[in-house]
């Protein structure tokens, strides 16, 4: 995979932000690691291809910082432009294999649930787990298996099932996803319907 190409930058601030914008460059930070907190402008063009739509943290990047080399990261957070989306600024965090990171994880659910073949509506109520794990252990999502819940059933934390070697931070008795009953309609009373029909 093509790597992100960057270079240590000294200046701060909105000026700083704007004149590497103008210059082909995103502004980002890398934490983590040997280098610590370091300012960093990465090219614009690797970031606009590879970081459309949402960004997940479960995925480890190439990033080649110019006179210090490649580094593995993940991307902690990207912030958008509110109307156009243009990537604003990037925060990367480098991972030291063999030591412990923590990250979010989207849930995939698969299956669907007994109580929506009746006519209940599944509700998602989390979407990403934070888990702790080693560096060779990431997944990139947890499948959550919905098509046991039955009408006013809910799936918790505690109950994702998780490869070895990971853990969820979340409370355990979060829930996750449940399955809300249909709404009876209410029929009208004798006298209510009379009157309808009078009119």
């Amino acid at each position: 995979m093509e790597a992100f190409q960057a270079v240590l930058r000294e200046g701060r601030g909105k000026g700083e932000a704007r004149k590497l914008r103008r210059q082909g460059y995103i502004p980002a930070i890398i934490y983590g690691g040997e280098l610590g907190n370091k300012p960093l402008a990465v090219l614009a063009k690797t970031i606009i291809r590879h970081l459309k739509g949402e960004v997940s943290e479960a995925k480890i990047w190439k990033l080649n910082i110019e006179g210090i080399g490649e580094k593995d990261v993940i991307i902690k957070d990207v912030q958008k432009h509110p109307v156009t989306g243009a990537v604003l600024h990037v925060d990367f965090y480098e991972i030291t294999y063999g030591q412990l990171i923590s990250l979010a994880v989207p849930i995939k659910i698969v299956g669907e649930a007994v109580g929506v073949k009746k006519g209940g509506t599944l509700e998602i109520l989390m979407d990403e787990v934070e888990i702790e794990c080693l560096p060779r252990n990431m997944v990139e999502e947890l499948e959550v298996d919905v098509s046991h819940l039955d009408l006013g059933d809910t799936l918790f934390v505690r109950d994702i099932k998780v490869p070895e070697g990971i853990k969820i931070t979340e409370d355990p008795d979060q829930p996750v996803v449940t399955v809300v009953a249909p709404e009876e309609e209410e029929t009208p009373e004798e006298g209510e319907e009379e009157v309808l029909t009078e009119e």
